[in-house]
C-alpha cells in the first residue's frame, strides 16, 4: 500500500508518519510540502515538494500526485480548504478527510461560533467579525478567522491598541472573548464512526502554541458536549475540540475538523483514534469498545514524549 501524508515537515504529519510505520510496516509513506528539506526527512520514505495552494499550478501538480497513493491523509488547513472547494479532487481521490460540511464550519472560527450559538453548545460569549467593529469598548482576544495555533494572536486591551489594526485586512481576523487566566486549557478528541463514539479529555499546557505537558482527565459534562458536536454534524472521522474551564463555565473556543498535533500523545496513552479511522477507512471496520485509556501525565520536549 502507498500513503501519502502532506504537511511532512509539521508536527502532525510526522507523528501521524510514525504511528503508521509500526503498524503498516510493509507499506511506503510518502509526504507532501511547500519545502523539500526539513525534519521530514528522516520519517518518510520521500518527500515531494508542491507549491502553495495559492499557487496556479497546485491543482494540477496534486491530482497527479494524488493518482499514485491509496490513502491520503492532508494534514494542514489550507490543503483541506482547497480540497473542500475542489468536488473533483475531494470525491475522486482515497482522501482520509472529514465531510465537506463539517471543514466549511470549523475552518473558519466565526462559522463555528455561530454554529456553537445555534446549537448551544458553550459558545463564548462573543465572537465578531473585526470589520464590525467601529470603536472599542471592552478587550477581545484578536484571531485570524482562519487557520489554528496561536500565532498572530494578540489581547486587545485598550483604545490604543485598537487603533494600531487600522492596518490589518479586517475581513481576516475575529474579535473572540478573552478567556483570562481564572481559565484551564483542555484539549479534546472525538472520534464517531458509526454507532461507535469516544473521546479523550487532556489538560494541557502550551509553549508557541504548542502542547508539551497534558494529562488525562475524565468529565462526563465534557464528554455528553463532544458526544452532541458528534450528532449534530454527523461526524464520522475524527475532531479536535479546545476548551476552556473555569468554576463556573465551560467555553469551546475553537474546533480543528482534523487530527490534531496531540495525536501521538493520545496514542501513547491508548487513545488510537488515527489508525481507527485509518482502518475503518480501508477496510470499513467499525470498532467494538472504548480505549483503556492509560490515566497518565506526558511531557513533550521537541519531537520525543515521555510519561511523567
Amino acid at each position: 500500500m502507498k500513503i501519502l501524508i502532506s504537511g511532512a515537515h509539521g508536527d502532525i504529519g510526522i507523528s501521524i508518519c510514525r504511528i503508521l510505520k509500526k503498524k503498516y510496516s510493509y507499506s511506503t509513506i510518502d509526504g507532501t510540502d511547500i519545502n523539500l528539506k526539513g525534519p521530514g526527512d528522516y520519517f518518510f520514505n520521500k518527500i515531494i515538494k508542491v507549491n502553495k495552494t495559492v499557487n496556479n499550478k497546485f491543482l494540477k501538480q496534486i491530482r497527479f500526485i494524488y493518482s499514485k497513493y491509496d490513502l491520503i491523509i492532508p494534514t494542514t488547513e489550507v490543503e483541506m480548504s482547497f480540497i473542500a472547494k475542489n468536488k473533483k479532487i475531494f470525491e475522486k481521490f482515497p482522501l482520509l478527510i472529514n465531510s465537506k460540511k463539517i471543514l466549511d464550519i470549523f475552518l473558519d472560527k466565526y462559522k463555528t461560533f455561530e454554529f456553537l450559538k445555534k446549537n448551544k453548545l458553550n459558545a463564548p460569549n462573543f465572537c465578531i467579525p473585526l470589520e464590525k467593529i467601529k470603536k472599542f469598548n471592552r478587550q477581545f482576544f484578536l484571531k485570524k478567522k482562519l487557520g489554528h495555533g496561536n500565532r498572530n494572536y494578540k489581547l486587545i486591551k485598550s483604545k490604543k491598541d485598537f487603533s494600531k489594526l487600522k492596518n490589518l485586512k479586517k475581513n481576516e481576523w475575529i474579535a473572540q472573548e478573552f478567556l483570562g487566566s481564572n481559565f484551564n486549557e483542555y484539549t479534546c478528541a472525538i472520534i464517531k464512526i458509526g454507532n461507535f463514539k469516544d473521546t479523550i479529555i487532556l489538560n494541557r499546557r502550551l509553549n508557541g502554541g504548542y502542547t508539551y505537558f497534558s494529562e488525562v482527565i475524565k468529565n462526563k459534562n465534557i464528554d455528553s458536549i463532544l458526544f452532541k458536536i458528534a450528532e449534530k454534524i454527523n461526524l464520522n472521522g475524527c475532531l479536535n475540540v479546545q476548551l476552556k474551564i473555569s468554576k463556573k463555565r465551560i467555553v469551546i473556543f475553537e474546533i480543528n475538523p482534523r487530527i490534531s498535533s496531540t495525536v501521538m500523545m493520545r496514542h501513547k496513552m491508548g487513545f488510537k483514534d488515527c489508525l481507527l479511522w485509518i482502518n475503518y477507512f480501508l477496510n470499513k471496520k467499525t470498532p467494538k469498545k472504548r480505549a483503556k485509556i492509560r490515566k497518565t501525565k506526558m511531557i513533550k520536549i521537541f519531537d520525543e514524549i515521555f510519561l511523567k
